[in-house]
């Protein structure tokens, strides 16, 4: 596997056939950083491209010294998209991880013609405003961070000034909700949005959303994109209502449950994954502690007792007082009801010293 360096990279554009990630064009032209890999410097058939957003394989996958490679670049934790089929099947044998799970995964588009504006009006001691890198980084709001670190994706801030945007509204001294572009290549830029948990169902979202997709429109961009994990009803709901139109699904692989929200998955949908990875946990014990989250946010007392026993006999050690903080905290946000039980309270009292 050889890394290119970056003068190099458009000599695999015409191993790429999506149009899903963005990003990935965005670094290949050079408008944000990444890294590129191939199985042969002169005449590349296999490519692996690292980016902000993504990492995506493309070109032949019957290259198995290339193949075997693939999993030294990626960290046990990363996703990884196949930009055809032809990669579905070798993913998890490429992988570091071999459990991870294939998701479903949408692409919306949005032309200037189809915007729908949003005229909603912020109530008293909310403003909306224009993403200032300097402001953020003197980190004077809750969120500074947060935001500060999805600009800062772009590379450098002047990349971020000439290519990309975004708006926030904000309490106070809290961040509440942000939507800023994660990358663009030639007349399109890809937009994300984020909003804090305790201010959800407010539509901060989609006034911030609407504030950056038309800045987009004004600075000359001619189509925006907005990916979102097929589960995120609210992130789908959104970009409807601003008039983006479905193009397409695609895959991408997980090593853990792929929300962009706690409540993306059902608690059945939460168990199953429990049960998934506690099975993959016998191989790659590291995957007990998604096994055990998975099966809180599940709502299922007894299983993540039964885990928890496990990892004492295995002498893993487990923070009590910390998972008890943390199903409380889920608790606020309707989630994890049965903790309240007996059995629970009880199992804590026993640990906890």
């Amino acid at each position: 596997m050889i890394k290119l360096d970056n003068k190099e990279f458009r000599k695999i554009v015409h191993l790429i056939k999506s149009q899903d990630e963005l990003s990935v064009f965005s670094v290949i032209y050079g408008e944000k950083s990444g890294e590129i890999y191939v199985n042969n410097i002169d005449n590349p058939t296999a490519v692996l491209i690292k980016t902000s957003e993504c990492n995506l394989i493309a070109g032949s996958p019957n290259d198995e010294v290339f193949n075997s490679e693939v999993s030294s670049e990626l960290d046990f934790w990363d996703q990884l998209t196949p930009d055809s089929s032809d990669w579905i099947d070798e993913i998890p044998a490429i992988h570091k991880n071999h459990f991870v799970r294939k998701y479903k995964r949408r692409h919306y588009v949005l032309s200037i013609d189809e915007f729908v504006e949003c005229n909603s009006t912020l109530r008293g001691g909310y403003v909306l405003e224009k993403v200032d890198i300097s402001l953020l980084r003197q980190n004077i709001f809750e969120n500074s961070e947060r935001v500060l670190k999805w600009a800062e994706d772009w590379g450098d801030d002047e990349k971020f000034k000439k290519y990309g945007t975004g708006y926030l509204i904000r309490n106070d001294k809290t961040i509440v909700s942000w939507s800023l572009t994660d990358c663009s290549f030639d007349k399109t830029v890809a937009i994300g949005i984020h909003t804090d948990e305790r201010y959800r169902k407010n539509g901060f979202g989609k006034i911030t959303a609407s504030a950056t997709v038309k800045d987009c429109f004004a600075m000359g961009y001619e189509k925006i994109d907005w990916l979102c994990v097929d589960s995120n009803k609210g992130s789908r709901a959104i970009a409807e209502k601003l008039g983006f139109n479905l193009s397409n699904y695609y895959y991408s692989f997980s090593s853990y449950a792929p929300i962009e929200n706690l409540k993306d998955l059902s608690e059945a949908e939460w168990h199953e994954w429990g049960e998934y990875l506690e099975e993959a946990s016998k191989t790659e014990e590291c995957l007990i502690w998604e096994s055990l989250y998975a099966y809180i946010k599940s709502n299922d007392v007894e299983k993540t007792i039964n885990v928890m026993v496990n990892m004492n006999h295995k002498r893993i050690v487990i923070d009590y007082l910390r998972f008890k903080d943390y199903i409380i905290k889920l608790q606020t946000y309707g989630v994890c009801s049965n903790f309240t039980k007996k059995a629970w309270i009880d199992f804590l009292n026993d640990n906890i010293h």
